[in-house]
């Protein structure tokens, strides 16, 4: 005859199962941390495990600015992905001028962005010396309604809810286990240490699609985006947009303590310049870089340049459908640029001895009228002469302009 089963001790198997899950969940967020995927807690990188981080949709401004406020750079990069993905911080030209810079940059964001993280970077104590900021047409576009620009408000911290989202989740668990599995990935999507994107996992998308498609998805969306807008880039009672606005505000707080500011006109791709002409957007486009000049020229010192001009930068052709193999020099698609690009700019921009002194032009208010008139007789000479190009704008903007 068996022995009596002894009866179970619930309370005892409770706080045995209560234990274990504790233990389990600070064992994950311990390994959270640890690989730190956001780079928002500032873990050692080692090479092989956490070096290389994951390029993450959320807790953008987050990881920026934790990132920032750790090294607290001496130069900064503001704008939205063209700036994100085009604007190389550790391009030698910083380092000849005895600069640190970051790349600040977040994807879809507007000028008053880039308001709030100097005010942020300012409170650190890490105002930086020289301030790039990309201004953006289409943010502009369609700027009909008198408002204010909000206020700044305190940067992000890593407060309860951050850790619940980032160390105890199944999201922070995953995004951690995708850092470890992208160390040695061929093209993987990431960020750098310094706020770079340098979009390598374009190259398989090129691979596998080809530019050409890539090129005209984004035309197709800028076209449907520009018709959404009106055509204004400011209220009609004469005030100014709140795009505008932002852009004087990160002015006047980049110079107000001797720092340097440039404002960088984007190397749009000569396809979008096609497309603005086609849909009755060239003039705008042109009104559009005076406003930037005149809000420019209320603060001393502060230098627009503009490289949208058609040149032969800009005007690289796009391969044709089928082809995979072409990987281009300089640009992922019409609006998004290539690093090998952005590099040149920011040779131009700060003075570089080896810069192409042959792409991009200082706009000033003695000379954009003159800028303006000659950019102008480029893009009709372009509308007026047969080409690839000028028969995929016209394929994409047919419908709209019967």
């Amino acid at each position: 005859m068996s022995a009596p089963t002894p009866p179970l001790n619930w309370a005892r198997y409770l706080r045995w199962m209560l234990a274990t899950l504790v233990a389990c969940v600070c064992a994950v967020g311990a390994f959270n941390v640890f690989i730190d995927p956001l780079g928002a807690f500032g873990t050692q990188r080692i090479a092989g495990v956490n070096a290389v981080k994951p390029y993450l949709d959320h807790h953008r401004e987050l990881a920026r600015w934790q990132a920032a406020r750790r090294l607290c750079p001496s130069a900064g990069i503001f704008g939205n992905s063209r700036a994100e993905i085009g604007f190389d911080p550790t391009h030698p030209a910083f380092a000849a001028q005895g600069l640190s810079a970051f790349n600040h940059a977040i994807p879809g964001s507007a000028a008053s962005m880039a308001v709030r993280q100097l005010d942020w970077l300012q409170t650190a104590g890490c105002a930086p010396k020289v301030a790039l900021l990309g201004v953006e047409f289409v943010d502009f576009l369609g700027s009909t309604k008198p408002g204010g620009l909000a206020p700044s408000g305190p940067a992000p911290a890593i407060d309860g809810r951050v850790l619940a989202e980032t160390v105890f989740s199944i999201t922070g668990f995953r995004d951690a286990v995708k850092t470890l599995a992208i160390q040695r990935a061929r093209h993987a999507a990431t960020l750098t240490e310094r706020g770079f994107n340098p979009l390598d996992n374009y190259v398989t998308e090129v691979e596998n699609s080809g530019h050409y498609v890539l090129f005209r998805q984004r035309a197709e969306e800028n076209r449907r985006i520009w018709n959404r807008k009106a055509r204004a880039i400011a209220p009609a009672d004469g005030s100014p947009s709140v795009d505008q606005q932002a852009v004087d505000a990160f002015l006047e707080k980049a110079t107000a303590g001797g720092g340097k500011a440039v404002v960088v006109i984007y190397p749009y791709h000569a396809e979008i310049r096609l497309m603005q002409a086609r849909l009755g957007l060239a003039e705008l486009f042109a009104d559009w870089k005076r406003l930037i000049v005149a809000t420019a020229a209320r603060h001393p010192g502060v230098q627009v340049w503009d490289f949208s001009g058609i040149s032969p930068e800009t005007l690289e052709a796009i391969p044709p459908r089928g082809d995979r193999r072409t990987q281009l020099k300089y640009y992922w698609e019409a609006g998004h640029f290539k690093k090998q690009l952005g590099d040149q700019v920011i040779a131009r921009v700060l003075g570089d001895p080896a810069a192409n002194r042959g792409f991009g032009v200082e706009l000033r208010p003695d000379n954009v009228e003159a800028v303006l008139a000659a950019d102008r007789q480029r893009l009709e000479a372009l509308l007026a002469t047969p080409s690839p190009l000028r028969d995929e704008v016209d394929d994409v903007t047919r419908a709209d302009r019967r």
